[in-house]
């Protein structure tokens, strides 16, 4: 296995692994290092069934259910799967169609939110030219955290922030849920890192301040957070296993492709350590 750095703020690509096998405890144990480290892991040219990206989930963690959320995007007979796609059977979305297309990090919305997150490309969207579109953004919110002034890096340790599911999407689930609040400045429960946890799709405000100066605070936050000295954008190909850690990263899912152009791809979420 080898591992190169993709960017010096975060991500790494890994080569010489199959994925598909049951790896070895001393393969799996670099596997996890290099993914607190570089907190995006990409994998190329991997083929996998259902069973074995399950299998691969399931080494960093449990998967986090999602019934009550997107229930009727679960793979049918793989409910650990969630599918993200634009094709249409029959007159009806087979997947998630817009995946994300806002800077976001899954389910801070929970009180316990998701740890890692992993997607595996089974059909890449591609233009007339053949160049493949819908390429996902990763940004390093601990380097974009240690990049901040000392003064505000002490302020923001001192503050929360809410976040809220439907503060995002306008339909509600089917069991709503609510607010929870977290603080601005995450603790990496497996690292001890420092990073920046808020973010445009679900933090909805900072606890304790004026709407005025939550909104300025939370923007200036946003706009640093995006900026390209942070950020990873990963071009797709087909067979692409990527994981990204939510306690260190961000990701925004790029929106420039559509019918009849397909994309397919199925996600894990695997759950945060208990607290």
């Amino acid at each position: 296995m080898n591992i190169r750095p993709l960017t010096s703020a975060v991500g790494a690509e890994v080569d010489n692994i199959d994925l598909s096998r049951q790896l070895d405890l001393d393969t799996a144990d670099a596997l996890r290092r290099a993914f607190l480290e570089h907190s995006v892991l990409v994998i190329r040219g991997q083929r996998l069934s259902e069973d074995q990206f399950i299998r691969l989930s399931r080494g960093f963690g449990p998967i986090e259910p999602y019934e009550s959320t997107v229930k009727e995007f679960l793979k049918p007979g793989y409910p650990e799967i969630i599918v993200l796609s634009n094709i249409e059977r029959n007159g009806k979305p087979i997947g998630i169609r817009d995946a994300g297309q806002y800077w976001h990090t899954d389910r801070s919305y929970v009180a316990q939110p998701a740890w890692s997150s992993l997607l595996y490309s089974i059909k890449i969207p591609v233009d007339s030219q053949g160049r493949a579109r819908g390429a996902t953004q990763f940004s390093g919110t601990i380097a974009a955290f240690a990049a901040l002034s000392e003064p505000l890096k002490d302020q923001l340790r001192r503050l929360k922030a809410v976040h809220r599911y439907i503060y995002r999407y306008t339909k509600a689930p089917d069991k709503p849920l609510p607010g929870v609040v977290h603080p601005v400045v995450l603790t990496h429960p497996y690292t001890g890192r420092e990073s920046l946890y808020v973010n445009s799709g679900f933090t909805e405000r900072i606890d304790g301040m004026s709407e005025g100066q939550s909104k300025q605070l939370l923007a200036e936050l946003f706009r640093h957070i995006s900026q390209p000295r942070f950020v990873y954008t990963h071009q797709w190909e087909q067979g692409d296993v990527v994981m990204w850690d939510n306690f260190a990263t961000q990701h925004n899912a790029v929106s420039d492709y559509e019918l009849p152009m397909e994309r397919l791809i199925w996600r894990t979420t695997v759950r945060a350590p208990a607290t």
